[in-house]
């Protein structure tokens, strides 16, 4: 493929990947849909795109889209309620995980007739939704600001939690490692995540004072973009978790007016539109990337795994459906969006991550590991995709503000 024909495909693709969001904000016909469709048509069907000319940049479309996202996502976060959040959905976070990691490995085991090891390594992989999915599908759709704040961050821990377990299972299994391995794997999570979550806090501070001083430069967001690739650059060579610095940095970046309340500062700084639709658009076209890349990894090489991968997928959505209610007991306003909490289950950017590294190790069934994978999170991102217009038509608060219009007017 020569330059000519890469740049038409990429203005193919960003056109594409508009007209997706703007059938979102119509109709909420999700665009990761149509982007992944895209994808799949111009590799598999047609072959005017081989796989194996983007697979060598692949670590990098899957680390760029990963950072970006979460951060942007952590931009839009309001502080409030991602704190009035966050104790649910660390539990759903920890309790899916465990939950579908238990599922995962049994139809795993007993269906496919692998190993344990293997098992449980696949179903670490399938474990935990992706927040490069979660965040761009949720961030269109019309829920309430609450249930967004939920999903936003057990996605974020999710993509976490499912890369160190993961590895850590496959480090097991590669180098023969014997005992116990649950401290271990509880030490890299906790090391991973308080580095994150250190760095992240730290660095936002720090960086909000910063841009005190450089206010309305013109390239300020620039700057801020690449202080953000460094530190995640340094918290990842220091074994740390990137996805929990960005979301964390994104965070206070995006609340620098409540985190200046809070800590009773006087000089500070409230990011300006300007920044914000700056990443907006950065986002917009690492997710129009990430997803048409996706789309051209789905090659159904061996047809047997494709009805056992959607099977487990359904098992993953049956798993959802009892863990969102036991976590929503006692909090009214979730319960109301179990449908939408249920079906935003989709697996992405960290499984197929894990999914490649393992297919590479050695392992067997090594090969059976990617294309296990894409068909679950194919399978998954339709499930979630067909959620959004069953569930999320219309928020909590539409609802309570048409019942409170109704009232005004039929009351005396």
């Amino acid at each position: 493929m020569t330059a000519p024909h890469i740049l038409g495909f990429l203005g193919i693709l960003f056109i594409i990947g508009f007209i997706g969001d703007y059938l979102f904000k119509k109709i909420s016909f999700p665009d990761i849909l149509v982007l992944l469709g895209l994808g799949y048509v111009a590799g598999p069907v047609l072959h005017i795109v081989d796989p194996a000319w983007v697979a060598p940049a692949a670590p990098i479309i899957a680390n760029l889209s990963l950072v970006v996202i979460l951060f942007n996502g952590g931009l839009g976060l309001e502080f409030s309620q991602a704190r009035a959040t966050a104790p649910r959905a660390i539990a759903l976070a920890l309790v899916g995980i465990g939950a579908s990691m238990i599922a995962a490995t049994t139809f795993v085991y007993y269906v496919l007739d692998w190993e344990l090891m293997n098992s449980l390594l696949l179903g670490a992989i399938v474990g935990g939704t992706s927040p490069a999915i979660v965040m761009p599908l949720i961030g269109r759709a019309k829920v309430s600001p609450e249930t967004s704040s939920l999903l936003h961050i057990e996605s974020a821990l999710n993509g976490a939690l499912v890369i160190v377990i993961a590895l850590v299972i496959l480090e097991v299994m590669t180098v023969g490692a014997t005992g116990n391995i649950g401290p271990a794997i509880a030490k890299a999570i906790g090391m991973r995540f308080l580095i994150g979550l250190g760095i992240g806090g730290g660095a936002g501070f720090a960086w909000l004072w910063v841009l005190t001083f450089i206010e309305g430069e013109l390239y300020d967001d620039i700057l801020t973009l690449a202080v953000l690739f460094l530190l995640y650059l340094a918290v990842e060579s220091l074994q740390g978790s990137g996805a929990i610095f960005a979301l964390v940095f994104g965070l206070i970046l995006g609340n620098g007016m409540d985190f200046a309340r809070f800590l009773r500062t006087k000089r500070t700084i409230e990011i300006h539109n300007t920044m914000m639709t700056f990443h907006s658009q950065i986002s917009f076209i690492v997710k129009t990337f990430f997803f048409g890349y996706l789309g051209l990894m789905i090659t159904f090489d061996d047809p047997n795994v494709i009805v056992p991968s959607i099977l487990l997928s359904l098992a993953l959505l049956a798993v959802r459906c009892i863990v969102v209610p036991a976590i929503s007991i006692g909090k009214k306003s979730l319960l109301a969006n179990t449908g939408i909490l249920a079906t935003m289950l989709p697996r992405g950017l960290s499984a197929a991550v894990v999914a490649e590294i393992a297919a590479s190790s050695g392992i067997p069934n090594a090969r059976l590991y990617p294309e296990i994978t894409i068909v679950v999170i194919a399978t998954t991102v339709i499930i979630s995709a067909v959620g959004i217009p069953l569930f999320a038509r219309k928020s909590p608060q539409e609802n309570s503000e048409t019942k409170e219009k109704g009232g005004t007017a039929n009351s005396p």
